[in-house]
């Protein structure tokens, strides 16, 4: 058993592993994010936190570190948000359930499953997580996918939005935003330039030069090479063997 004073201290270093994501990354997860992942999910946290209502696209290219960036954010505002009162919620939409919500769960799973057991979390439902008062809840963007009835009161979220049908999440999803002004963040690679994240990328940079709030977080190759020169190896490597100019290598990477 701790002692008051030791308690306050335990306490004390929670408060501060809690006031940034790096730290959080670093101390907690044992997995520190890198300054490109640190910055958009900096912005996403801000807007939360301020209640701002912002919308963001984030765009990375494949196997960067795009997937764990989400888990981290996830985990580090369900230990946020624990004590709330207002049982705050997140909600997330991949293409898929299976595999790609399934994959994300895990994900999340592994940012949540730490040594640190400030609030420790529980499962409901086979698709709704809970670490204390704050839940989030994981859906499918398929056209056949019911998900009436949720509510996204600090931030709803779409994963590989390149691949979400724009009627789908137009109707589905964002009216879950309506009565919280919740932040919203488009997550994605780069496909086409007529996908769900394309045009949002295309809207939130007009914004950005009206406001001069950056809502646009893209990294290139050479971005997260510079952070993580093995990856910039394997790029290099793809290109060598298909191309600069191969449709592959174009939408995954560039």
């Amino acid at each position: 058993n701790l002692s008051p004073q030791e308690t306050s201290q335990v306490a004390a270093i929670s408060r501060e592993w809690l006031s940034n994501i790096a730290m959080y990354s670093s101390l907690v997860i044992h997995r520190p994010l890198f300054k490109y992942q640190q910055e958009a999910a900096n912005a996403i946290i801000k807007s939360v936190l301020f209640g701002q209502g912002l919308e963001f696209a984030i765009l990375f290219p494949r196997q960067s570190g795009k997937n764990e960036t989400q888990a981290q954010l996830e985990s580090y505002l369900l230990h946020l948000y624990a004590t709330s009162k207002r049982s705050p919620q997140i909600v997330k939409a991949q293409p898929t359930y299976k595999p790609q919500a399934l994959n994300a769960m895990a994900r999340l799973e592994a940012a949540l499953a730490t040594w640190w057991r400030r609030d420790p979390w529980t499962k409901r439902q086979d698709y709704i997580y809970q670490v204390g008062q704050a839940r989030m809840l994981f859906f499918s963007a398929e056209p056949s996918a019911s998900v009436v009835g949720a509510t996204a009161s600090l931030l709803l979220e779409a994963d590989e939005a390149q691949d979400i049908i724009e009627a789908e999440w137009g109707k589905k999803f964002e009216p879950m935003m309506a009565s919280t002004n919740a932040t919203m963040v488009l997550w994605g690679t780069a496909w086409t330039s007529n996908t769900l994240l394309a045009k949002a990328i295309r809207r939130l940079r007009a914004l950005e030069l009206a406001d001069g709030i950056r809502r646009v977080f893209v990294a290139t190759p050479d971005d997260v090479a510079k952070e993580n020169p093995a990856y910039g190896k394997f790029v290099e490597r793809q290109i060598a063997k298909y191309g600069r100019q191969h449709p592959f290598v174009k939408t995954q990477f560039f």
